[in-house]
């Protein structure tokens, strides 16, 4: 692999282009927004140092990295994030072998510091329980980072899983997507793995929705509450079927909402 290449939320582009002068293209559209972009297309793949304040995680097989600005919000620096990457340099990799890494990279992200973030409007589900919900009710909603799928249940992921973390004022998706023509267990399969990173601004923004984008810290404060009835709702509900609510769980917290 190359060296890898360190990123955070909220870091100076010039910063990055400085210390990185080879590696990333700078793409401006009319609106203002900057992209910063690298790609690592071909063999040796690339790596990410994906830095916070407690601990880094090299994230490894990197394919390609970019990242945004926003001219509304020029001080918050880069503020998303969109990673791409194999789960091995090979093209085809066994499916168990598969799971064995892709779960080593939900461990190293957790002995980080990062910590599962369940969207407020869902409910409170934890390992199997929430394996089943996502089968059954959502197929959008974020998996336990603490529960290690077996063979069978991994290979029951028919369409893109995602796991959603928190840490150190940023947000982490990380999802896994296998090739559907290769889903015979008893042959090799191919892979592929997405991070998507935003900081915390950039995640309550996406909250409100982009027509409110501007004016997220106070629009906000009237959308926290429809979300929490929908969690209650949702949870009723499944309290109804004798399914277990994860009491224990803590949302991340909410944002400075000083103007």
């Amino acid at each position: 692999m190359t060296a890898p290449v360190e990123i955070r939320v909220n870091q100076s582009g010039v910063d990055l282009v400085k210390k990185y002068p080879d590696q990333f293209e700078i793409t401006k559209y009319p609106q203002g927004i900057q992209f910063y972009a690298a790609d690592w297309g071909s063999v040796p793949n690339g790596s990410v140092v994906l830095a916070t304040s407690a601990h880094n995680v090299t994230l490894p097989y990197i394919l390609s990295a970019t990242g945004n600005d926003d001219p509304n919000f020029a001080s918050e620096n880069i503020i998303h994030w969109n990673i791409n990457a194999g789960i091995t340099e090979a093209d085809v990799i066994a499916h168990d072998d598969a799971r064995k890494r892709f779960f080593g990279l939900l461990q190293s992200l957790r002995n980080a510091g990062w910590v599962r973030a369940i969207r407020l409007s869902e409910p409170r589900l934890k390992g199997k329980q929430a394996l089943d919900y996502r089968q059954k009710e959502n197929p959008i909603y974020s998996l336990d980072p603490d529960y290690v799928l077996s063979l069978e249940q991994w290979m029951t992921l028919d369409t893109r899983a995602t796991w959603s973390l928190y840490s150190d004022h940023a947000y982490l998706d990380v999802s896994i997507t296998r090739d559907p023509s290769k889903t015979d267990v008893t042959k090799p399969g191919a892979y592929f793995v997405e991070y998507a990173l935003k900081s915390d601004n950039e995640k309550w923004r996406s909250v409100v929705g982009p027509t409110k984008r501007l004016h997220w810290k106070t629009e906000l404060p009237a959308v926290l509450p429809q979300l929490a009835k929908s969690r209650q709702a949702a949870e009723e509900t499944l309290k109804k079927e004798n399914i277990t609510i994860d009491e224990a769980y803590r949302d991340p917290p909410l944002p400075d909402l000083s103007l």
